[in-house]
């Protein structure tokens, strides 16, 4: 019970009266219990009006921000969705409730077993996760129509904007020298547009610019 007026505060007091107000996304909101999606040291924490983290490059984006990527990037229930960090599955099992297909790439080992796990428990049959470095995608072939990137990347995402289909959409958190904005990119035939949105803030998802070492 505590949980679902949480949820229900959250979408009454962060997403409506922030123009959030596109039903399909208010349901799919309501469809899916964060705290399943969590591990039992943070399910307090769940549906806060802030990011969750479990690590330092892995969390939850707070609900506003998920929102607003999906109230601008306009999902079609035919989508084939690419989702960039897999936060133990919670945006993933929004998403899944929105189109017809989901991948997820995940490239915390931890995260990844631990999104796996919730997913199985709350039975979605339209989700992929698959383990990858985001900077590489060596094992994803698949082009897809949206690509939502769950954090802030530091360089214009060229690797992930090579998987969309033309007329594909992208969407993520870009940080620039004093600021930081969602911005969408538009895929076209000869490159891509770009087009800035609002300020908004995020944790770190991908690092373009720093040399990172990762290994599986």
């Amino acid at each position: 019970m505590q949980h679902s007026i949480r949820k229900l505060n959250m979408i009454e007091s962060q997403l409506r009266p922030n123009n959030i107000i596109d039903e399909n996304l208010i349901a799919a909101f309501q469809k899916v219990e964060q705290e399943d999606f969590l591990p039992d040291s943070l399910q307090n924490l769940s549906y806060i009006d802030d990011h969750i983290k479990f690590s330092k490059s892995s969390f939850i984006l707070k609900p506003l921000i998920f929102a607003k990527f999906l109230n601008i990037i306009k999902l079609d229930l035919s989508d084939i969705v690419l989702e960039v960090g897999s936060g133990g599955g919670y945006t993933t099992s929004i998403l899944a409730n929105l189109v017809n297909s989901v991948y997820s790439i995940e490239q915390n080992k931890d995260i990844y077993d631990f999104t796996i796990k919730n997913l199985k428990k709350n039975k979605y049959t339209n989700i992929n996760v698959l383990f990858s470095n985001y900077k590489q995608l060596n094992i994803l072939e698949l082009k897809f129509n949206k690509i939502i990137v769950n954090g802030t990347v530091n360089g214009n995402p060229a690797n992930l904007l090579d998987k969309l289909n033309i007329n594909g959409k992208l969407i993520c958190v870009l940080k620039e020298e004093t600021s930081s904005s969602i911005y969408l990119f538009n895929k076209k035939e000869d490159g891509y547009e770009k087009l800035r949105i609002m300020n908004a803030s995020a944790p770190m998802l991908i690092n373009y610019i720093d040399k990172e070492e990762f290994s599986f």
